[in-house]
C-alpha cells in the first residue's frame, strides 16, 4: 500500500481542518449580498478601492485564479474603477512575487544551474520583454508562477513590469467588463461569474490529487 509520510499526513489534517472551519463559518455567518458589498465599498471610498487592490496583490502570490478576482472586482466596482483596481493590484502582486523570487532564490539557482540553464537565463536578460509577455499571454501558465519565475530569471525589473502590464491588460479588460455587466444581475451575476471559476478549481484539484496518487511510490509489505 502507498506510504504516507508524517509531513504529508500533517498537511492533510491541517487542510481538512481549514476546510471544516470554512464550512462552519459559511454556514453560521450571515454573508452580505452583492448589493451590500457594493454599498460598503462605496462608503469606504478610495480606502475601499485600496483594500481590494491590496487583497488582489496578496491573492496573486498564491494559486488563486486572477480571472475570478477580476470578475468579482468588476461586479463590485463597475468597469473603469474595477479595471484600475484590478491592474494596480495585479501589478503590485507581480512586483512582490518578483522580489521574493529574486531575493530568496536567484543566487541559489545560478550556483546550481548548468550551462543550458545559464544560457536560458542570459536569453531572459536579452529578450526579457518577449519572454515575460508570452508567459503572461499563455493561459496554462499561472500568474503567480510567472511572478516567481521572473524573479529567478535574469530579466530586468522595468522590462518585467512593462511586459506584465501589456500581458495582463487584455484579460483584465475582458474579465472586469464581464463582471461589471453581471453585477447588474445581483446574486445571479455573482453565481454566473464566480461559480464557474470555483468549479474549474475543484476539477483541477481533483485531477492533481489523482495524478499525485498515481505517482506515489508503492512499497512492498511483508
Amino acid at each position: 500500500m502507498a506510504r504516507v509520510s508524517r509531513g504529508e499526513a500533517v498537511r492533510a489534517v491541517l487542510l481538512l481542518a481549514i476546510l471544516l472551519a470554512g464550512a462552519v463559518v459559511a454556514l453560521t455567518t450571515d454573508l452580505p449580498t452583492v448589493d451590500q458589498l457594493r454599498d460598503r465599498v462605496a462608503d469606504a471610498g478610495l480606502l475601499g478601492w485600496a483594500a481590494i487592490a491590496g487583497g488582489t496583490a496578496v491573492a496573486v502570490l498564491a494559486p488563486i485564479p486572477r480571472t475570478a478576482l477580476a470578475l468579482l472586482t468588476g461586479i463590485l466596482l463597475g468597469f473603469w474603477p474595477g479595471l484600475l483596481v484590478t491592474v494596480v493590484g495585479a501589478l503590485v502582486g507581480a512586483l512582490l512575487g518578483f522580489g521574493l523570487g529574486r531575493a530568496l532564490g536567484r543566487d541559489t539557482v545560478l550556483r546550481l544551474a548548468g550551462p543550458r540553464l545559464r544560457k536560458a537565463d542570459q536569453l531572459a536578460m536579452d529578450r526579457g520583454f518577449t519572454a515575460v509577455l508570452l508567459a503572461r499571454l499563455t493561459p496554462v501558465l499561472p500568474f503567480f508562477l510567472v511572478n516567481y519565475a521572473g524573479g529567478l530569471s535574469g530579466v530586468r525589473l522595468p522590462v518585467y513590469l512593462a511586459a506584465t502590464f501589456v500581458g495582463l491588460l487584455p484579460g483584465a479588460v475582458f474579465n472586469v467588463a464581464v463582471g461589471s455587466v453581471a453585477g447588474g444581475l445581483g446574486e445571479w451575476g455573482l453565481a454566473i461569474t464566480v461559480g464557474p471559476a470555483a468549479v474549474v478549481l475543484a476539477v483541477l484539484g481533483v485531477r492533481w490529487w489523482r495524478r499525485r496518487g498515481r505517482s506515489t511510490p508503492v512499497s512492498a509489505t511483508s
